[in-house]
C-alpha cells in the first residue's frame, strides 16, 4: 500500500507515543522534553514465516575470496518474486565478498552470526548512482543500495564489513602519526569528484519502511549509511564501528528524510556519528534518537544544511538519553549553505565528554556549539536557527559552549540544569575557536569562555553551572561573555571561575 505524508505522521506518531512515560512541563509555551522513556515496542512479526533464500544456494562461497555479486543478486530478485517478499540470508561461519547489489522491495537481508558480508576493493564492481549530496560529488558508488523502494531491512547478528584499514593499512594510502590521521585510497570510479571516489557502504534512496536492526556495520571508506529522502526508518540495538583515524565515515547520514528512529544503539566513528542534514527543498523532519551511545573524532550530533538547493526546514527534532564520549564535538548545529531553517531541536538527559584532537579534525572540544555562518560567497547561507533546547545535560570539556550567526541572529536558544565543567587534559589542549568550513579566518586562537555568545536574542539560561577544574590556565577568559545578544531573563548561571581572573 502506498504510503501518504497523513500515514508517515501516524506510523511516526505511533512509534513514538510507545516510547514515552510522561511528557513534562512546556516552558513559554515552546519547550517540551521527554524526561523518561520505555523500549519501544518492536516491529510486529508477520503471521507467516518469511521464505528465505540461503546466497550459498546461489551460488555464494564464503571463503574471503570470492566475489559473490551475482548470488546475492539473484537472491535478492528471487527474495523480491515471492508474495510479501523474503529474506535473504548470509549463512554463519563465511565472509562474503560482494560488490554493488541493489535491494529490493519487500526484501530483508539477514546477516547470521559469525557471517560477515565484505566490500570487494574492486572498481569495476561498483556504478555511479546519482546523487543529491553535491558536496561529495554527483555519483555515489554504495555497496548496498536501494531506491523507490518498500519495507527493506538490514537485520542479524553478523556484520557488513566496507574494508577501510580491515585488514590492517587495507584501502589506506598514508598515515600521519603526528595527527592520527588516515589519508584514504581514493577508487578509480569514473565520474567521481574528491572524496567521493570511495565506496559508501549503504545508500537508500526515495525509500519507505526501512528497518536496520542488531547488525554491525563497519569500517565504511566513506559514509556508512546514507538515507535520502527517505521516510519511516527505525534504527534498533545497531552498532557502527569505524576507524576512529579515518574521516568521512560518518555513522548515519540523514538528508532530507522523514520519521526516523534511533534506539538503543552504538556508533563509533572518525567522521560525524549521526548527521542530519538539508539538501533539498524536502523537510527532515521527525526525527528521535534515545538510548545511544556515540564517540567521535569530529561531531557526535550534527544538524545542517548544505546545498544550493537546500531550501527545505530540518524541525521537530528529540534527543533523549544520550552518552557521548571520547568526542571532539558534542553536539554541533553548523548550516553553511542554503535558505531553510533549522527549529524545534530538544537535547535532553545527555552526558557529554568532550576533548581536542588534532587540527586536521573540525572542532575544538565544545561540548555544544551552534554556529549559523555562510561557507563562503559562493556558498551562502540565508536561513534561521531557532526554539533549540539544552535540559539536563552534564558536560565535562576541554572548551566551553560556543553560540555564534554570522548574519540572523540565534533566536530562543534555551539552557536549563545544564552543567559544564572545562578541564584542559589532553596533549592536544588548547584554545581555540573553529568555524569550518567558513571565510578565515575559520581556526584561531580565542580565549575559552564558558559561554561564548555573539549575535543571539532570547537566550535563557537557568539553574546552569561552568566550573574551570584547577590547575588553572592562563587562557581561560569569561564565564559569560556575550556580544550583541539579549537573554529573556537575567541569566542563571553558577560559575567557578578561579580568582586569579576575576
Amino acid at each position: 500500500v502506498q504510503q501518504g505524508t497523513t500515514d508517515h505522521k501516524q506510523w511516526y506518531q505511533r512509534r513514538v507515543r510507545g516510547t514515552m512515560v510522561d511528557m513534562v512541563y512546556m516552558k513559554i509555551a515552546r519547550l517540551f522534553v521527554l524526561l523518561a522513556f520505555v523500549s519501544l515496542p518492536t516491529l510486529p512479526i508477520a503471521c507467516a514465516q518469511r521464505e528465505r533464500f540461503n546466497i550459498v544456494d546461489f551460488g555464494a562461497v564464503g571463503d574471503g575470496k570470492t566475489i559473490n555479486t551475482i548470488p546475492i543478486q539473484k537472491a535478492i530478485y528471487a527474495a523480491s518474486q515471492v508474495s510479501g517478499g523474503g529474506d535473504v540470508f548470509i549463512p554463519s561461519g563465511g565472509v562474503f565478498v560482494t560488490g554493488q547489489v541493489r535491494l529490493l522491495s519487500h526484501v530483508h537481508i539477514w546477516v547470521d552470526t559469525n557471517a560477515e558480508l565484505y566490500a570487494s576493493d574492486q572498481p569495476q564492481q561498483y556504478q555511479c548512482i546519482s546523487s543529491i549530496t553535491t558536496d561529495s560529488g554527483p555519483c555515489d558508488y554504495p555497496v548496498i543500495y536501494a531506491e523507490n523502494a518498500t519495507n527493506i531491512a538490514l537485520k542479524g547478528y553478523g556484520s557488513i564489513n566496507g574494508g577501510a584499514n580491515d585488514p590492517p593499512n587495507h584501502l589506506v594510502l598514508s598515515y600521519n602519526a603526528t595527527t592520527n590521521f588516515i589519508t584514504p585510497v581514493e577508487f578509480n570510479f569514473t565520474g567521481c569528484a574528491g572524496y567521493s571516489c570511495r565506496p559508501k557502504l549503504v545508500v537508500f534512496k526515495n525509500c519507505n519502511k526501512i528497518e536496520f536492526k542488531d547488525l554491525t556495520l563497519k569500517n565504511s571508506p566513506m559514509w556508512t549509511n546514507d538515507l535520502v529522502q527517505s521516510n519511516d526508518i527505525l534504527i534498533e540495538n545497531v552498532t557502527v564501528v569505524g576507524d576512529r583515524n579515518w574521516p568521512n565515515n560518518d555513522g548515519f547520514d540523514i538528508i532530507d528524510s522523514n520519521n526516523v528512529i534511533i534506539k538503543d544503539s552504538l556508533i563509533s566513528t572518525g567522521d560525524d556519528c549521526i548527521a542530519i542534514i538539508a539538501h533539498s527543498s524536502l523537510p527532515c523532519s521527525n526525527i528521535t534518537v534515545i538510548n545511544t551511545q556515540l564517540y567521535s573524532t569530529s561531531a557526535a550530533i550534527k544538524l545542517s544544511s548544505f546545498d544550493k538547493n537546500s531550501t527545505g526546514d530540518v524541525y521537530n527534532l528529540l534527543f533523549n538519553n544520550i552518552t557521548i564520549l571520547n568526542t571532539n564535538r558534542g553536539i554541533c548545529i553548523d548550516p553553511r549553505w542554503g535558505t531553510g531553517n533549522i527549529y524545534n531541536a530538544t537535547f535532553s538527559n545527555l552526558q557529554i565528554q568532550t576533548q581536542y584532537f588534532s587540527d586536521p579534525w573540525w572542532g575544538s572540544s565544545e561540548p555544544i556549539y551552534i554556529t549559523s555562518m555562510s561557507m563562503d560567497d559562493q556558498h551562502p547561507w540565508t536561513g534561521a536557527v531557532y526554539d533549540i533546547n539544552f535540559v539536563n545535560i552534564t558536560a565535562v570539556s576541554e572548551n566551553g559552549v560556543v553560540l555564534y550567526a554570522q548574519d540572523k541572529p540565534l533566536q530562543n536558544i534555551l539552557f536549563e540544569n545544564v552543567d559544564v565543567t572545562i578541564w584542559q587534559y589532553t596533549e592536544y589542549s588548547r584554545s581555540t575557536r573553529d568555524y569550518r568550513p567558513a571565510p578565515t579566518p575559520d581556526f584561531f586562537y580565542a580565549p575559552t569562555d564558558g559561554y561564548f555568545v555573539f549575535n543571539a536574542n532570547e537566550i535563557s539560561i537557568t539553574n546552569s553551572k561552568v566550573t574551570f577544574q584547577k590547575p588553572i590556565e592562563s587562557f581561560w577568559g569569561s564565564c559569560l561573555n556575550t556580544t550583541q545578544t539579549t537573554f529573556s531573563q537575567t541569566p542563571d548561571l553558577d560559575c567557578e571561575l578561579p580568582t586569579t581572573f576575576n
